[in-house]
Formats: structure tokens, sequence, C-alpha cells
């Protein structure tokens, strides 16, 4: 019999050297679904699975991710780095049990994006972002997508403003060897508020909250920024005006989130005609009255041009 730890090292080596970005594993009634997702396609993994052996697996990556192997129900996220036999490989955990007690894990591929390989359709954006960030304390929301790149343009843009970077996410997505990188753990009462409390001490040049989900992260993210600190967060929105409206839904119109906001980044992934991935932008920033054309404006024109399939 191949064993689990087999299997599992030739899911995620196969995913890594195909560059998928996710793999899933899910249960159908007596039998077992493993595929993977790359530019929007579905693609089968090769070998059959038994129930058992995908059992076994799902159990292994939550035990590797920290994650309670005997909860089953709850939905759980988990991260990790997974050796492999050369290099590793940073991975993203989801699991969740359906109403039959079927438990399913998706596993995203957190592949590194260097500097060089960063592709955007309107290159000068990234240079207007950075300019209008560099000398300004408050907060920048980003949005847009899952797998859009938020947190990788986020951490771009903080190493380029040097300085100390604390980062606060959950779970820690990208490893980056010159940030301070914590996580949340609410075992231990280590939450998004209680972190940014704590790293305030440590007076951070760039605070990066991993996301703004709720009212309280919410709060505690403008009063870093009214502090005098440059925070970015990533909040879930459909584009720039629905970016400062889910704000003020958490935690409403106020002089204090006036005061803090200094801007906000959509940010959405497309695939041109020769493979390759590049983000299309729109932005506004609000104390230099900078802004972008409209969204629909510019993806108009790039499909319009054919750039995008």
């Amino acid at each position: 019999m191949v064993r689990i730890e087999t299997i599992s090292d030739e899911l995620i080596t196969y995913g890594v050297e195909q560059r998928m970005q996710d793999l899933y594993i899910y249960f159908l009634n007596e039998s077992v679904a493993v595929y993977y997702r790359k530019d929007h396609q579905m693609i089968p993994f090769n070998n059959e699975l038994s129930v058992e052996t995908a059992q076994k697996l799902i159990a292994r990556f939550k035990y590797l991710g920290e994650m309670d192997v005997g909860e089953k129900r709850k939905a759980q996220l988990g991260a990790i780095t997974y050796p492999l036999n050369q290099g590793e490989q940073r991975l993203r955990l989801s699991t969740v049990g359906d109403y039959r007690g079927k438990e399913s894990l998706v596993v995203r591929f957190l592949h590194q994006i260097e500097e060089q390989q960063l592709g955007y359709f309107y290159p000068t954006d990234v240079e207007v972002i950075y300019e209008n960030m560099k000398q300004k304390m408050g907060l920048y929301l980003f949005s847009g997508p899952t797998g859009s790149g938020k947190t990788t343009f986020m951490y771009y843009l903080a190493q380029q403003m040097k300085g100390q970077v604390i980062t606060i996410e959950d779970p820690v997505e990208i490893e980056a060897p010159h940030f301070l990188q914590l996580q949340t753990n609410d075992k231990i009462h280590q939450t998004y508020d209680q972190l940014i409390k704590l790293s305030l001490r440590h007076r951070p040049d760039v605070l990066i909250i991993g996301e703004i989900r709720d009212e309280l992260t919410a709060k505690a993210a403008i009063r870093a920024a009214l502090t005098g600190h440059k925070v970015f967060a990533t909040i879930h929105a459909k584009g720039v005006e629905e970016t400062k409206s889910r704000i003020i839904d958490l935690v409403g119109s106020s002089t204090e989130l006036e005061n803090c906001l200094m801007g906000v980044i959509y940010q959405q992934l497309f695939f041109t005609r020769d493979a390759q991935s590049k983000a299309l932008l729109a932005y506004e920033f609000f104390m230099t009255e900078c802004v972008s054309e409209p969204w629909e404006v510019r993806y108009q024109r790039i499909k319009s041009e054919c750039e995008i399939i």
C-alpha cells in the first residue's frame, strides 16, 4: 500500500510544478473527487483515491496545519510550509463538513511572486500608488476577489517603504523574513484586535492587517491609523466605491474614518492571450485627489483590445 505521505507529496509536487492555484478533495456518494484549479479550469488528478485514503489525507493536512483533527463539522483554516525535494511550498488549508458529516479540503498554493514578476496592464499605476502612500500615514484599503494578489501587492509596497513592517494575518500566507509576522489564534485569545494593540507598542512603520472582517477589527485598524501609523488592510468588496461603502457599513460614517482613510485600491487578475496573469487596478486617494479611470472603462478597453481571455 502506498503511504499517505507519498500521496500527499505527489499531490503538492505536481501542483507546484504546474503552478496550480488550488487543490480540491471532496466526497461524492461513495467515491472521492480530486481536482486542481488553474486559470479558471478544473483539472482532475490522474490517480483515483479511495474514501479511506482521502480521509487519511485530509487528516494529515489538518495535523500539519495545527487544526483540530477530530473536529469534522466546523469550518477550519490553517497554513503550512510544505517541504519538497527541492525547496518548500507555502499552503493555505480550508476544511468544512457537509450535512452528511463528509469533510472536504481545499488547499491553496501560495506561489511566491517576485518583484520582476508583478504584471499590470497599466504598469505606471504601481508608481502612482507608491508615491501617494510613501509620505502619508493613515489607512489604505485593498480589495478584490480571492486570489487576486492583494497580499502580494501590499507586501511589495511595504518592502519599498523600508523600515519595520508588522503583519497580522489569519493565517500567515506569504513568509517574509524581513517582516515581523503575527498570526491570530482564538484558542489563546490572540485576536486581530489584541494583536493590533500589541503591535503598536513596537512602533511599526507599516502595519499590515490581513483582513478586516468585522466591526471590532475595523475600529482597531482606524485607531491604529489615527495614532500616526501607516496601515494596510484587505477588505471584501467589488470595487473602489464598494470598498468605501463596506467600511462605512462596518463602522458607520464618522469623522474618525474621514480623517484616517487615505486611499482605496481595487485589484483583479486576468489571464492574457499568452497565458500570463496580469492585474488591473483602480484606485482613489482622498488627500491628493488622485483617482484612476473608472474600473469599467479600463476593463472594457483591455477587453476590446483582446488582451484578456
